[in-house]
């Protein structure tokens, strides 16, 4: 009989939670370690209560709704990455696409450079952070729909804040865009504030994309690719000299 529930706990939790994991882009090797957890504290809880198919289907929904918004809302200790002449990552998610322009909006003054865009799942950590000490010199909120971010015309027509910050040298431009189910980008730094490499800046609520703009540096070098997961004031995006 535990055997039986077991099998059959860890069964529905894959047939229901795989497809779902795949539509919101959750790396699959954490989509199935957390299919097994789930599956597996259903099973516990089913055996327990006696319970038959729909209670474990009810379990399943509970555990995947506690499990993501911890996940969503967690804020782990974490010290950013200390190092000269690096870019840290703004966010934890997937690098989405690495893209190089030769003009840009005037709001963040750069002429060439690198668009790198970092795509948060709903189980990632959604505080932003700053990719490098300076001083903020601009927050801009632009209202706007709220698409899909698998749709193109998301990014330029979607609700966004855009964050300036510029040291001695240069500016780095971030895009922090709300998705369909976002309704909410909190920014925690004022215009004129200092901040430090891996300072909190802000936290956009669930599913959500930042994308960082970089400016043509002496020899830089961008050190991620494409479907390479980063995190926030930890990975180092590019250096430069």
């Amino acid at each position: 009989m535990v055997i039986k529930v077991v099998i059959s706990s860890i069964g529905l939790a894959f047939i229901f939670l795989l497809p779902i994991a795949k539509k919101c882009e959750i790396r699959m090797k954490v989509a199935i370690i957390g299919t097994i957890v789930i599956g597996s504290l259903t099973a516990i809880a089913t055996i327990l209560l006696k319970g038959n198919i729909f209670i474990e289907i009810g379990f399943i929904v509970i555990f995947t709704a506690i499990i993501v918004l911890y996940r969503f809302y967690r804020d782990p200790p974490r010290t950013p990455l200390v190092a000269e002449n690096v870019i840290l990552s703004p966010a934890d998610g997937v690098i989405r696409y690495i893209k190089k322009f030769n003009d840009l909006d005037t709001v963040f003054s750069i002429n060439e450079g690198w668009i790198i865009g970092i795509t948060m799942t709903y189980i990632d950590v959604h505080i932003n952070r700053s990719p490098i000490d300076g001083r903020v010199v601009s927050v801009k909120h632009i209202l706007g729909k709220f698409l899909s971010l698998k749709r193109d015309e998301a990014l330029n027509e979607n609700r966004r804040t855009i964050v300036v910050i510029e040291n001695r040298s240069f500016k780095i431009g971030l895009i922090l865009t709300a998705s369909r189910l976002v309704r909410k980008i909190l920014i925690w730094v004022k215009e004129n504030e200092p901040v430090k490499a891996g300072q909190k800046i802000g936290k956009i609520v669930f599913g959500s994309q930042t994308d960082i703009i970089i400016p043509m540096l002496p020899e830089l070098q961008i050190n991620v690719k494409k479907g390479e997961q980063v995190y926030a004031g930890l990975t180092i995006l590019a250096e430069y000299k």
